[in-house]
């Protein structure tokens, strides 16, 4: 038996972080009855657990071991003690070490419509997840208040929900909803959320039990009791309280499945000195204990009867075609559980799944072990319930049929058909199992029976003679009485034995069975008196009428017992029309939509209604022969209704669930510039597109996840937008990404330009293109396309819009990823997005100029203002002009340069030149701003004058060093290099970023903008020492004062509030300073 704290119940088996729930309107409701038990039960769980965890937290106190302590292996947390003779402290861990491919979920997705939208999840884990991640809009909550950030609990979460704004970190379920909790506290908070409906859960956690490596104290430690076995820990596959909980909250609550990883024990081992527990602290020792596995290493939660149990194979990205493609991971345990039972239940990829991560909002990473194959399991089975309810009117199944379908309908694996105790029933495969629910009636059957004492179940059927006939019994078992604690007794644990036969003409089949006493064995039929799931297998049966009986051994406890019936290979002679499934609309716009939905087999054509949501009244689109119709006459800004009924041959379906979706309002298009976008805080008005595409936009800081492609940073900041090109270790080939403007009304704009910067960098870089549309992208031209290769640095594009002055014009760009085996070495990113007035000239090109050899030279260093480039040689010259400072006109700032030498130290000489005038040229008076002769200077600097009569605007800056000679201009020389940059001119008077990198903030410590962009209020939080006077300006891009505030100080920061929800839209600055110190920061009013 065990004793363990009453949160962290759940973790014995550290399976699938995340639970399914359906929300109010999606949830499986018990009647008050049931609804009034299960709310008793949680409370004598949490009255039980409460004592036991006091119990244990004071004599961790006396004997000084630690509550929880967090590792960069995991984490583990003090749950009780061993009922035994001393008690060994149970701590619970988390079960750590490309998913939707591998058990066919993608399928599901793609094929069916299913994202596990109106679906809520749970997750029970060692911590708080991030909630605030991208990946999860507001669709994340954590429901208990815990505050410990946890990148396991986060990871999981992601596996299972996450909405694929970094396609290849795309959850299992992403529109479904996810309810998260620590996992203290879980057996009572289980019970109460199914009483509130909850349909699934999942739990990546458990005891540790065998061996363990502990970081904290830099020593193996042996988790075994020694009065019970001195070499091998008897918690493995021992039926505790533990499980006999998990049991009972699953028994009175028969639509709840919990999900459970099986646990990563196998393989654990260690020779030498370690330390065990003996009662009172732990002692070191050098006596003999056994590897943890092969066989009988699932811990206390994993062998539970009634909940599914997950275990980990490697990652199959091709997908599953045979019984060898399923490989097992080092680590994942194995069963079978001390009376024999099959374990685990079921296996899914857990080696290296790519996921969400708690570091920050846009943080992924990959991760191993059990608890990364049950999320995926989880997820799935969200969906499956969706698929269900959509296709059975709004119901939902049982656990045990929900189970049922998933080892029914489980790919072989191992080396013998059958079950085993490596990987239970198989690889699931979400897609087939979904195709048993669509062909309900019509191929398969999914019956949902009670059996009373002494009664037979019958059930005639008609094999197709076309492959096997399969059918499999699941039943939700009473809770197991256990034993005192003793290594591997063979009490059995099932209360009410089942027995599932098929009869034709004198032969009877029987259902699988496994000898626990040679685990190895391949499995045998006969009558399986050990286990609560029963599959009989037919290969190649021939056609014709088998009787399938369901009878019980003894009394039923109870009275009867409720069982789920799944059965394939036959059919019943009667189509049944199907609704349809997957309702979506696209091409939505302020006044028309198109309506969609998956096809059905047998169906001849679909009658579709829609109204505004909340009238009475339908309009009807009847006979529509394909899987999508166009509706026109909308009014914008509304919300309809619609759905759909599947018309076959001989009947027809009942109309399907409804499908809301909103016309647009009338588009507004930006007409306030200059303006600016540099993704900051978040995507502003970009969108990714919902259709003509395959993959999305992600937007990101730092570098991309790949190595050696993809931007380190932004080129405006530190956030830019990018198409990630590899995915689950598979790649995006030719993938297509399109990312969407806003609107701008360009009517009124003097030489209109879109400007933009650009980064390809990697191996197999494809193409980057940008299109223009003056008619809402009915039809677009493309104005820009770029290939290949073009270096590690942020390039700058210019694009004259002088023939589209008069419209209204938006962008998209489009991005195709590379092929090949390094085809995912082909990110492109895009950043500082700008719309702005040329000027009175249109764009201008500069001459060429460059070094040819920079084999022992070059720039590597340029500081001027806020630009600080460190680079390599460039092959002579490097186009920096996406990096830019802003300085007034008639200031004055430094520039520095500095050389490198690959060896010999040589004269070099330099100049810089700007062009005020922007004629595209650095010829006339006054543009050479500084030169320095022949030098050996570890670095050279200057004074760069800007004069007063300079014209506020962008304009290049041109820097070049030369061996022994003062460069020109557009000179091409044999050693040396040459760099372009840009520089803002601004009116004199406004602040600007010139002097920002030299400023060595004193009494301004950061100062921080939000929300950015805004509408009606700004925000303004500057971190400085206390009682230190702050002054706030906000100030238009001309330089002109709007607003002024100050505020002292008070406990490090000083707070103002700007109203900006009068102004035109577009870039402002916001000034921020002290007596010793000055920042700006940049603002967008949308």
């Amino acid at each position: 038996m065990f004793f363990y704290n009453k949160k962290a119940m759940i973790a014995c088996a550290f399976l699938l972080a995340g639970f399914f729930a359906a929300p109010v309107n999606a949830q499986k409701k018990y009647n008050q009855r049931q609804t009034r038990q299960l709310k008793n039960l949680s409370q004598t769980y949490q009255q039980k657990y409460a004592v036991m965890r006091k119990n244990a937290y004071s004599r961790a106190a006396k004997t000084k071991l630690p509550l929880r302590v967090v590792t960069k292996g995991g984490i583990i947390e003090l749950q009780g003690f061993t009922k035994t003779q001393g008690g060994v402290p149970l701590y619970f861990t988390n079960f750590n070490v490309n998913a939707a491919r591998s058990i066919g979920t993608d399928k599901a997705q793609s094929q069916l419509g299913l994202t596990g939208s109106g679906i809520t999840l749970g997750i029970w884990d060692g911590g708080k997840v991030r909630n605030t991640h991208q990946e999860f809009g507001s669709r994340v909550t954590q429901k208990d208040g815990a505050t410990s950030l946890s990148s396991h609990a986060t990871h999981v979460a992601g596996t299972m929900v996450a909405a694929g704004v970094t396609a290849s970190a795309k959850g299992m379920a992403p529109s479904a909803t996810l309810h998260a909790y620590d996992w203290n506290s879980d057996i009572s908070e289980m019970t109460t959320a199914a009483a509130d409906g909850l349909l699934l859960s999942n739990h990546s956690y458990g005891f540790i039990t065998g061996w363990r490596y502990d970081s904290s104290v830099g020593s193996w430690r042996w988790y075994g009791d020694p009065n019970i076995s001195a070499t091998e820990d008897y918690k493995f596959g021992f039926y505790s309280d533990y499980s006999k909980d998990l049991d009972n909250v699953a028994f009175n609550a028969p639509f709840y499945l919990i999900c459970k990883s099986a646990g990563n024990d196998r393989n654990d081992n260690h020779s030498g000195s370690h330390q065990y527990y003996n009662g009172t602290d732990w002692v070191n020792s050098t006596a003999f204990r056994k590897k943890d596995g092969d066989y009988d290493c699932i811990g206390a939660g994993g062998v539970a009867k009634n909940i599914l149990t997950i275990g980990a194979v490697n990652d199959i990205s091709s997908g599953y075609s045979q019984p060898s493609d399923v490989v097992q991971t080092s680590f994942s345990s194995w069963g079978p559980t001390d009376d024999g039972r099959i374990k685990p239940d079921i296996v899914a990829n857990g080696a290296s799944l790519y996921s969400t991560e708690s570091s920050s909002n846009t943080a992924y990473g990959n991760k191993s072990g059990t608890s990364m194959s049950s999320p995926s399991v989880t997820g799935s089975l969200g969906l499956l319930q969706e698929h269900y309810k959509n296709n059975n009117s709004g119901n939902f199944m049982r656990a045990a049929t929900l189970k049922a379908l998933v080892i029914h309908t489980a790919d072989e694996a191992g080396n013998a058909d059958g079950p085993d105790y490596q990987n239970g029933w198989g690889l699931m495969n979400t897609k087939v199992a979904a195709d048993v629910i669509t062909n309900r009636n019509v191929s398969s059957k999914i019956e949902e029976e009670t059996l009373n004492n002494s009664n037979t179940y019958t059930l005639q059927v008609n094999a197709t003679g076309s492959g096997p006939l399969v059918a499999t019994i699941v039943w939700t078992d009473v809770a197991g009485t256990p034993v005192a604690p003793a290594l591997d007794p063979s009490n059995r644990m099932l209360v009410n034995d089942l027995d599932i036969r098929i009869t034709r003409n004198g032969t009877t089949y029987f259902p699988w069975k496994l000898d626990p006493a040679n685990p190895s064995a391949a499995a045998t039929t006969g009558d399986n008196d050990r286990d609560n799931v029963e599959k009989i297998f037919i290969a190649n049966a021939p056609a014709g009428t088998y009787t399938i009986t369901v009878t019980h051994k003894g009394t039923l406890s109870g009275n009867s017992q409720a069982f789920s019936l799944i059965v394939t290979g036959i059919s019943t002679g009667t189509a049944t029309c199907a609704v349809a499934g997957g309702l979506n609309v696209t091409n939505l716009t302020n006044t028309s939509a198109t309506l969609n939905w998956n096809a059905v087999n047998g169906a001849n054509s679909y009658d579709v209604r829609y109204r505004t949501q909340g009238s009475s009244s339908w309009t009807n689109v009847n006979g529509v022969s394909g899987t999508a119709t166009g509706i026109t006459g909308l009014t914008q800004a509304t919300t309809y209704e619609f759905q759909v009924k599947t018309n076959c041959a001989s009947n027809a379906s009942a109309y399907s669930a409804s499908s809301t979706f909103t016309t647009t309002a009338p588009t507004s298009c930006i007409s306030a510039f200059p303006y600016s976008e540099s993704f900051e805080s978040g995507l502003g008005d970009w969108t990714n597109a919902t259709s003509g595409d395959d993959i999305n936009w992600t937007r990101d800081s730092g570098g991309t996840p790949s190595s050696n492609t993809g931007p380190s940073t932004g080129s405006n900041g530190s956030y830019y937008m990018y198409v990630e090109a590899s995915g689950n270790g598979t790649g995006y080939p030719d993938k297509v990404a399109i990312l969407n403007s806003p609107c701008f009304d360009i009517s009124a704009m003097n030489n209109p330009t879109f400007k933009f910067d650009y980064h390809m960098y990697g191996s197999r870089v494809n193409n980057l293109k940008l299109e223009v549309s003056t008619n809402s992208g009915s039809s677009w031209t493309q104005v820009f396309t770029k290939s290949g290769n073009q270096g590690n640095n942020w390039l700058s594009e210019s694009i004259d819009l002088n023939s589209y002055k008069g419209s209204n014009v938006s962008f998209r760009f489009t991005v195709t990823t590379g092929n090949g085996s390094s085809g995912w070495q082909s990110d492109i990113a895009i950043d500082y997005v700008r719309v702005e007035a040329g000027g009175t000239t249109p764009p201008v090109t500069y001459c060429d100029s460059k070094g040819n050899n920079v084999n022992d030279e070059y720039i590597s260093r340029v500081q001027f203002g806020s630009i600080d480039n460190t680079t390599g040689a460039n092959a002579g010259y490097g186009d920096f002009t996406a990096q830019s400072t802003s300085i007034n006109a008639g200031a004055s700032a430094t520039i520095t340069i500095t050389p490198t030498w690959t060896g010999t130290v040589y004269n070099e000489a330099y100049s810089v030149w700007i062009d005020f005038n922007r004629d595209g040229d650095f010829t006339d008076a006054g543009e050479q701003v500084f030169t320095q002769g022949n030098t050996t200077a570890t670095s050279v600097s200057g004074t760069i004058n800007i004069p007063s009569s300079v014209a506020a605007g962008s304009t290049r800056m041109r820097v070049s060093m030369k061996y022994n000679g003062i460069p020109t201009s557009c000179e091409t020389f044999t050693y040396g290099e040459v760099e372009d940059y840009t520089v803002n001119i601004t009116p004199a008077g406004t602040a600007t970023f010139a002097n920002e990198a030299e400023q060595r903030p004193v009494s301004l410590k950061e100062v921080v903008v939000s929300p950015n962009p805004a509408s009606k209020l700004v925000t303004v939080k500057a971190k400085a020492e206390d009682n230190t006077l702050v002054r706030f300006a906000l100030i238009d891009i001309n330089g002109t004062s709007l607003q002024n505030k100050r505020s002292q100080a008070q406990n490090g920061v000083a707070t103002q509030t700007f109203e900006v929800s009068q102004l035109p839209k577009g870039l402002y600055l916001i000034k921020v300073r002290t007596n010793d110190t000055q920042k700006v920061k940049r603002v967008i009013v949308k």
